[in-house]
This record gives C-alpha cells, structure tokens and sequence, in this order.
C-alpha cells in the first residue's frame, strides 16, 4: 500500500506542474530536452486528443511559426519547369560603373566556351558576386539586363558584346548592336542557365563587356556617355544570380 501511495503521489505531482524536463532538473516548457531529439517515424504536429497530427509529405519543411498555435508545413517547391528544385540561393547586385569603350574596332571573331577572361573585357565591378553548389544535381540562373549608348559617331551602328564569367571563364555571351542618331540606347539583355556544374564552395561569378565594330566615337555599357538623353540611373546594370538544387 505505501509504494502505491508514493506513485499516486508522484503522478498528481507531474500533472499539477506540467512541465518534464529530460536531462534538466529546471524544465521551462511542457517538455524541455537537453541533448539530441532521434525521432524515429513520423513528427506529426496539430493533432487533438481524437484526431492525429499532420506529418507534412515528401519535400515540405517544418515552419515554425512565431505564433506557436500554428506551426505547420511548408512546401517549398518551384514549379516542376525547373525540376522541382528550391531556390538556395539568390542575390541581385546594381552596377553604375558601367564600361566606356573608344577608339579602334574591337575584334568580331565568335567566342568560345570556357575562354579565359582578358583584357580586352571590361568587368562591371558591382556585377561580382560568389555562391556554392552542394548537390550534383543544380542549375544555376543568371539573369542580367543593362543599357548601351553610343555617342560622336552620327548615325553609324555600334557593335558589342557582354558575357558572363564563372571562376574566370566564358560561360554565355550575347552580342548587340546599337542603331540610331548621337546619343541613342538600347536594352540589352542576357540571360542562361548552367546545368549540374561541380559542386564548390565560393564560385566566382562576373560579367564584363567588349568592343566590336564601334565606327568610330563612344560607347558605354551601363553608363551614359551622352547625359542629354541617358543618366546614371537609367543606364545602370542589374545582375541577378540564382541557385536552384533539390532538398
């Protein structure tokens, strides 16, 4: 009889205060786990005494959210067009520095994958950024528009390209003319995606510009170079950078 009173006694003790500590002699929630949590089957939250809880499916995550009563999963997929990978990265970075060419013709000739950068390009020196790639399975987006303008050459064309450089190397290039009277732009635009590369730490990622057939006169990537018609704003470049691989 007094071993079953000292049970009872210890129950009624455990429901009064509510609160269990493992591994603590001062609990601070309802359960309080000082050390490592093996959860062996299914975490199920928003259950009721009749009803169980959600265990989320297959690529969700657990949300927790600052109201505690609602902490649920989180499906964090895009959409299968890019299969079905999440965004682990992404980061935009604005360049006003731009690059100003002149002076002679630049070369025409194509470019080659995987060339090594010279000084024949210029870097936009905002456009620098760094990611990491830890799965084998990823694609990589980069995403990068700008504005050229072209001036002291009347209404002869000016030719040029961007590219944008991986660890140094030409990964996509795009070419483009500017047409038109003194002081006319253009939009220009690159984007491309690279597939599966290595994964790395600290990948250095760039774009820079170069000069084809300028016919004489100015021309500036990212900077106006005749403010009667351009300014700094308007002709800023943005480079986007994302990383997409699957959980």
């Amino acid at each position: 009889m007094k071993k079953i009173f000292i049970i009872l006694i210890s129950l009624f003790s455990c429901g009064t205060y509510a609160q269990v500590g493992i591994n603590t002699a001062t609990p601070v929630g309802t359960l309080d786990i000082n050390g490592d949590l093996n959860v062996r089957n299914e975490l199920r939250i928003g259950g009721t005494n009749t009803v169980k809880g959600n265990a989320g499916t297959a690529g969700m995550i657990f949300h927790n959210s600052s109201d505690l009563t609602v902490n649920d999963w989180k499906n964090i997929k895009v959409a299968d067009g890019q299969g079905s990978m999440s965004i682990f990265f992404i980061n935009t970075l604005i360049d006003q520095s731009g690059a100003t060419f002149s002076g002679s013709n630049g070369a025409t000739i194509p470019y080659a994958e995987d060339s090594a950068i010279d000084n024949t390009w210029i870097v936009l020196s905002g456009t620098q950024d760094t990611f990491s790639i830890s799965k084998p399975t990823n694609k990589v987006v980069f995403s990068f528009q700008t504005t050229a303008q072209k001036t002291g050459n009347g209404n002869s064309s000016s030719g040029f390209a961007c590219g944008v450089f991986l660890d140094d190397k030409l990964k996509a290039v795009r070419t483009d003319v500017v047409l038109g009277a003194d002081g006319s732009y253009k939009i220009f635009n690159l984007n491309a995606t690279l597939t599966n590369i290595v994964p790395k730490n600290n990948y250095s990622v760039k774009v820079a510009c170069t000069k084809r057939n300028l016919n004489s006169g100015t021309l500036g990537i990212g900077f106006p170079v005749n403010t009667s018609f351009l300014n700094a704003a308007m002709a800023q470049s943005v480079f986007t950078t994302s990383v997409l691989q699957p959980y």
